[in-house]
């Protein structure tokens, strides 16, 4: 599953390399009716190939609004897994028999990290490099999360995962939203979370959807979850 906005540079070449990583899985394409004519490229593709599908939602409503919608419609097609990655070739598809691997293998979330061994970015600056790692630890440091990279979109999911946590009840909008989804699943408990090493590639076509806004408005918010966090802990020792 995979949010699009803006894509028509990428999504052909995506939907390749998602084709030939995995051929019998189905990808979804959730596009918030792009102006630029992504929908009509899957649509195109739709047409000729039954493994792909699209959901054209009407006007932009965001990153987390396209995923908390995309993740609830194929659980409710009764999907078992369910792979999230991003549209614009910053993730590597080949990493998807792995994902689903550890899925069998007993997970129940399993996360495309740039920050266990193996793991990197590339085409970063330095500045930004260093910007995501600081935002990656202080998110694990306020949340208590085990997990090392919090806001990759690159994940596996278990359905029944997925319903456990409640996915379709987040609240954040943008990528917020990535943070959240951890941070419920692990306050959900049984919840099993697992890392594996992705090169994160920064996109070479189209506009990243990134911003100041976005960054501190997730900052915000991870503080403020953090100190909630603390405080039902506290609560809970007191008694």
């Amino acid at each position: 599953m995979t949010p699009t906005y803006n894509e028509v540079e990428n999504v052909d070449e995506f939907l390749r390399r998602v084709r030939s990583a995995v051929p019998s899985a189905d990808v979804f394409v959730v596009d918030d009716n792009s102006p630029d004519g992504t929908a009509a490229r899957v649509a195109a593709r739709a047409a000729t190939d039954s493994h792909v599908q699209l959901l054209l939602r009407q006007g932009q409503r965001g990153y987390a609004a396209a995923s908390r919608e995309g993740l609830s419609t194929l659980t409710e097609r009764g999907y078992d897994v369910i792979v999230t990655i991003d549209c614009d070739l910053s993730h590597d598809p080949s990493v998807i028999p792995l994902m689903l691997q550890k899925l069998n293998d007993g997970a129940d979330v399993v996360i495309g990290s740039r920050y266990i061994d193996g793991g990197g970015v590339r085409n970063w600056s330095l500045f930004r490099r260093l910007l995501s790692r600081w935002g990656n630890g202080y998110t694990a440091f306020m949340l208590r999360l085990p997990v090392r990279d919090c806001t990759t979109g690159f994940r596996a999911y278990r359905a029944a995962a997925l319903q456990r946590v409640g996915i379709g009840a987040t609240t954040s909008n943008g990528y917020a939203f990535l943070t959240e989804s951890l941070l419920r699943a692990d306050e959900a408990g049984g919840v099993r979370m697992v890392e594996v090493p992705i090169i994160y590639v920064e996109r070479t076509q189209g506009e990243s959807k990134m911003s100041k806004t976005i960054i501190t408005e997730s900052m915000r918010l991870v503080t403020w979850w953090g100190v909630q966090r603390r405080l039902r802990r506290w609560r809970r020792g007191q008694r």
